[in-house]
Parts: structure tokens; C-alpha cells; sequence
């Protein structure tokens, strides 16, 4: 599951940051505003197919814990929205995946949480943190070797 969470946050996220580069004259604020605007609407779009969610009240049975989650996603995603605009979405996307191993070593480590560690549970988050870090890394060997083909080319026609 943290995997596939990882993986569709990073997709989500080379795509803002595809449409915020397009938009870029455009202020900070206003492209936050139209991904949130889109944002809402999917949700509500998600709420109308549940009736539960519209019959009894959006906030029926919460707990001051889901007010908690609540506040930190908001935060979460306004900063990473405004982090996507000023870094560039690989970097981002490392620093996500960085945070679910700690956040992973945390639960396991703690005395507060019952998990133990699972050596595969560990593999699997290690295999989406080395492949983020190695798509960025391969992005600067890929661009120093279209630079050398170009050189040798260029020479390869002098001769």
C-alpha cells in the first residue's frame, strides 16, 4: 500500500509540476488555487457516489484525532504544492519517499506502535526510494551522453 501511494504521489506530482511549469506567469497562489479548485470537485464527485457521506453530514463521527490528519494533509499539501513550484518535482518526490522509510523505521522502532520489523515490508519501501534516486541520477548521465553523441557527431562530420 505505501508503495502504491508513493508511486501515485509521484505521478501526480511530475504532472503539476509539468502544469505549473506551462503556467508559470501565472502567481504562486493562483495555481494553487486552480489545483485545489479541481481537487474539490473530485472529491465531491467521489462523495456523491457514497450516500453515507451526504446523508449523515461530511464530518459525522470524527474525532478530534481526524481533525488532527486533517490540519496535517491541508499543510502537507499546500507546502508540497508550493515546494513543486519552487523545487523541481524529482526532488520532491525524493524527499516523499525519504519520509515513508522514516516514517516506516518509526513505527517500527517505537515503543508507542505494536509493528514489527518485516524484512519486506523494508525491501519494498527501499525499492521505490533507490528507484526515485536513480531516475533523478540517470536524468544527468542521460543529459552528459546526448552532450558526448552530439560531440562525437560533430566531429565524426569535420573528419
Amino acid at each position: 500500500m505505501v508503495a502504491m501511494k508513493v508511486t501515485v504521489s509521484c505521478l501526480c506530482s511530475v504532472l503539476a509540476d509539468k502544469h505549473m511549469k506551462d503556467y508559470k506567469s501565472e502567481p504562486i497562489y493562483m495555481q494553487l488555487v486552480q489545483f485545489k479548485v479541481v481537487w474539490v470537485l473530485t472529491l465531491l464527485a467521489l462523495m456523491s457516489m457514497d450516500g453515507s457521506a451526504l446523508s449523515n453530514g461530511l464530518l459525522y463521527n470524527w474525532t478530534p484525532i481526524t481533525y488532527g490528519a486533517l490540519v496535517s494533509f491541508t499543510v502537507k499539501g499546500w507546502s508540497t504544492m508550493y515546494l513543486l513550484a519552487v523545487l523541481d518535482s524529482m526532488l520532491k518526490n525524493i524527499g516523499e519517499a525519504c519520509s515513508v522509510l522514516v516514517s516506516y523505521l518509526f513505527v517500527v522502532f517505537s515503543a508507542s506502535f505494536d509493528d514489527k520489523y518485516e524484512n519486506e515490508t523494508f525491501i519494498c519501501v527501499m525499492v521505490v526510494v533507490l528507484s526515485v534516486t536513480a531516475y533523478l541520477l540517470s536524468k544527468d548521465a542521460q543529459q552528459k551522453a546526448d552532450k558526448y553523441d552530439m560531440a562525437t557527431r560533430a566531429a565524426a562530420l569535420r573528419a
